[in-house]
């Protein structure tokens, strides 16, 4: 019988090259950003009147929130389908999520021209019930504040660790009373995502002939929902891979398997419902058509059906095969749904768009800023299921970058009786250490 399941801090230094790395590189972005605040949107992009969104809104938003989907999908495989078998990803994926949509709605303060006015997001009075992107603003920012809410266990239960009495009460009493309300946040995590997700693929259905007749269709929600799922899964089975790789982090691959059997059927079905809309409205015949927009439909299919294949392949597949079909799978979403808010956008002859180095500064910068914060949180919160084992040992390189497996700690006295806990409360310590790792 596998040992009970027990996030806990990795350890470790925070302050380490990769993290003066990601921050240095953050930094530079902050540069950026900040003269973007004095100088005005000009100044640091080439955003225009044709082209407002630029590459922030399709990268830093639309790419962002599809790998922050990843608690989304474990989410719905752990609560409606398995009953907490995925217990082990539950909170790097909400750790995921909680990052990629908070720093995908800090690119929305960068990137508005008038940032000063985003609080009337706030205000009823000022809203526009009709807007599609009022309902994509508004659950994106309550979906945000429920990820966070969804790892305040990791916080409790970590204060629960601390060694101190009071505290230790404190943590036990709101643990409790937060154990009661999970239900309900998580009935409006799954809400949220469905609604806003969809919606993002909505808001491109009113681009009319600006957007290519292959990647526009009234279907744009419904595969905007499918990519996020699939996106979200190939996400979380990368995460597990590298926290295997540098934490020795609890890695269950019959259930990533299953995982990779979902996406597939995934992929599948956004393949079908592409394929067959154009088939039904008549666009069949421009595949045919030699150039650029051919080639690049050509690409994403690709790089769909063939990570499809390789999951659902009679022969198991290989862990490492897994791996890198999730890579393929999040590229071809990824590059989709760039596809779909830019690259096959087109307002006029009149408009032309290249990302300026300020912008991809900005996109790399923010990205590196959310590799630090998960890194730091899970170092310093229960958050990875680590293996207290020596049968995987971490790469020198990375051993020498400060992420080797944490020291075994002797485990502190319960708070509460043994039992089967929710996969988000906050979770009673081990009663028995475990025993030295054989060297």
């Amino acid at each position: 019988m596998d040992a009970p399941v027990q996030p806990k801090p990795v350890g470790g230094a925070v302050f380490n090259l990769p993290m003066i790395l990601l921050l240095s590189v953050f930094a530079i972005a902050g540069g950026v950003m900040g003269y973007r605040f004095v100088a005005g949107l000009g100044a640091v992009s080439n955003m225009n009147d044709g082209y407002p969104w630029g590459i922030w809104e399709p990268v830093n938003v639309v790419v962002f929130t599809g790998l922050g989907a990843g608690a989304y999908s474990v989410s719905l495989l752990c609560y409606l389908l398995n009953r907490g078998r995925y217990h082990a990803l539950v909170r790097p994926a909400v750790l995921l999520g909680a990052i990629a949509y908070t720093l995908g709605g800090f690119s929305i303060v960068v990137a508005v021209g008038r940032p000063w006015n985003l609080y009337w997001m706030a205000l009823p009075s000022m809203w526009n019930l009709r807007s599609v992107l009022l309902e994509v603003a508004v659950c994106v920012t309550v979906y945000i504040g429920v990820l966070w809410i969804e790892m305040l266990p990791a916080v409790l239960d970590q204060a629960a660790r601390s060694g101190s009495p009071a505290r230790a009460a404190r943590a036990r009493r709101w643990g409790g009373r937060l154990t009661k309300a999970m239900p309900f946040i998580v009935a409006l995590a799954m809400v949220m995502p469905t609604m806003h997700q969809s919606s993002l693929g909505g808001l491109m259905i009113i681009a009319g002939q600006k957007l290519h007749p292959l990647w526009h269709t009234s279907l744009l929600p419904l595969l905007a929902l499918v990519s996020s799922l699939s996106m979200g899964l190939g996400s979380v089975v990368l995460l597990a891979a590298v926290m295997r790789r540098t934490w020795n982090a609890r890695q269950d691959r019959a259930l990533l398997g299953e995982m990779g059997q979902v996406n597939g059927g995934l992929l599948v079905l956004f393949a079908v419902l592409r394929l067959g809309d154009l088939w039904l409205s008549g666009k069949l015949p421009l595949l045919a058509v030699p150039g650029f927009y051919g080639s690049l439909f050509a690409l994403e299919m690709a790089l769909l059906l063939v990570p499809a294949a390789m999951l659902l392949s009679r022969r198991v597949p290989s862990h490492r095969v897994r791996v890198g079909a999730a890579l393929l799978a999040v590229v071809g979403a990824a590059l989709w749904r760039v596809d779909a808010f830019l690259t096959c956008y087109s307002p006029g002859e009149a408009w032309s768009y290249r990302p300026s180095l300020g912008e991809l500064v900005v996109t790399v910068g923010i990205a590196a800023l959310g590799v630090a914060l998960f890194i730091a949180i899970s170092k310093r919160f229960p958050v990875v299921v680590v293996e207290e084992s020596a049968s995987l040992l971490v790469p020198a390189p990375i051993a020498a970058f400060g992420l080797a497996l944490p020291q075994q700690e002797a485990a502190p006295k319960p708070l509460a009786p043994a039992g089967p806990a929710h996969p988000m409360s906050v979770e009673p310590p081990q009663q028995t250490p475990l025993p030295p790792p054989s060297v």
